[in-house]
């Protein structure tokens, strides 16, 4: 069957190729064309055949097609992931570089704590050493110590009052109190310092003579006496009690005569100036006059507290002169300056003696006897 389609083929194949124009000459053309139409079967099915291949082409380039598609999206997707890796990567890279850098500051933060500890331990112990040498010196130390340090302790403060306080009493009692000790100890040693000390008692006796105190407080009493002083005293008028009725014209008289000469008598009076009064101030600038003198009393007191003699004199000089110049008629005028000129003639500045070198003696055996004991030892 299959070698004869071959030849059926041909045969198609030459009639085709025939002129039309004798096909239609010819009768038996059409029955023969008509026997051959059957043999059109095999055309279709090659068509069928084709369409098949045509479907499975077609398929296989979608196929194809979905099998590119895929690997595109595959291959985005990889590249996607890749790319977010990296960037994981890089994030994880700083973190770790972060993270060493503050382990390296940690470290380098523990390695000082570290030294300063060591350095704060280290201090301790000195200090240790230091506080163990001192009681282990202070144990040491005995009852003729002690005396000594005080000794020292009362020289040191009579030094003091007599350079801040200007006290030299107080001072020579603080001597005095440091030579009993000394006294006390009974140490042949000793002899220089209390000879030290019995020369600056003796100079501070004498420096102590000015009586600071006193004067300060006769000054207090010329401004109390200061508030009493009238600048102007009007005169009073006190009636005369009315006497029995004289009885004799010429005992009346009389009467009369000696009651307007005491009366007179009582308006007038005779003082003996060396200049002629004459009211300066109104007698309403009276309290002004008297605050301004207990001003320069006060100030007189603190220049003699300061031992400052200028001022102080210039002070008592100025209440003295305003006296002089508007209380000319007051009574109490001529004692407030006689006490003003006694004061004005007090030492207000006096030397007081170096009472130091005492203290330069007892050092100097303190420490030789210090000395002595630790050769001892």
């Amino acid at each position: 069957m299959s070698g004869d389609k071959p030849e059926e083929n041909k045969e198609q194949t030459t009639v085709t190729t025939q002129d039309p124009a004798v096909i239609s000459a010819s009768e038996p053309a059409p029955a023969k064309s008509a026997k051959k139409t059957p043999e059109k079967k095999p055309k279709s099915s090659s068509n069928l055949l084709g369409l098949l291949a045509l479907l499975v082409a077609i398929a296989a380039l979608a196929l194809a097609g979905w099998m590119y598609q895929q690997e595109q999206l595959l291959a985005a997707q990889e590249q996607n992931t890749s790319d977010n890796f990296k960037s994981e990567l890089r994030t994880l890279s700083a973190s770790q570089a972060e993270f060493k850098s503050l382990i390296s500051t940690q470290r380098e933060a523990l390695a000082q704590l570290r030294s300063d500890a060591s350095a704060r331990l280290d201090a301790l112990s000195r200090r240790s050493q230091d506080l163990e040498v001192k009681v282990q010196s202070l144990a040491t130390v005995d009852r003729r110590d002690w005396l000594l340090a005080e000794v020292e302790y009362l020289l040191r403060l009579a030094n003091q009052r007599v350079q801040l306080s200007h006290d030299p009493r107080s001072a020579a009692q603080l001597l005095s109190s440091a030579d009993e000790i000394l006294r006390d100890l009974d140490d042949a040693a000793l002899h220089p310092v209390r000879a030290e000390i019995a020369k600056e008692i003796g100079a501070l006796q004498g420096s102590a003579q000015r009586d600071v105190e006193g004067s300060y407080l006769a000054l207090q009493a010329l401004a109390t006496e200061a508030e009493k002083l009238k600048i102007y005293k009007a005169p009073s008028y006190e009636p005369v009690a009315a006497t029995e009725e004289q009885s004799d014209w010429q005992q009346r008289l009389q009467g009369g005569l000696m009651a307007a000469w005491d009366k007179l008598r009582s308006y007038i009076r005779i003082r003996h100036h060396e200049e002629n009064f004459r009211a300066q101030l109104a007698p309403e600038q009276e309290a002004a006059l008297r605050a301004s003198l207990q001003l320069m009393f006060e100030q007189a007191q603190l220049a003699l507290l300061a031992d400052q003699s200028d001022l102080y004199r210039r002070a008592l000089e100025k209440s003295a002169a305003w006296l002089n110049r508007y209380y000319q008629l007051d009574e109490h005028r001529d004692t407030l300056l006689q006490q003003i000129a006694v004061l004005a003639e007090l030492p207000i500045q006096n030397e007081i003696a170096d009472i130091s070198g005492s203290l330069r003696s007892l050092k100097e055996y303190i420490k030789s006897n210090r000395w002595q004991k630790e050769v001892r030892q």
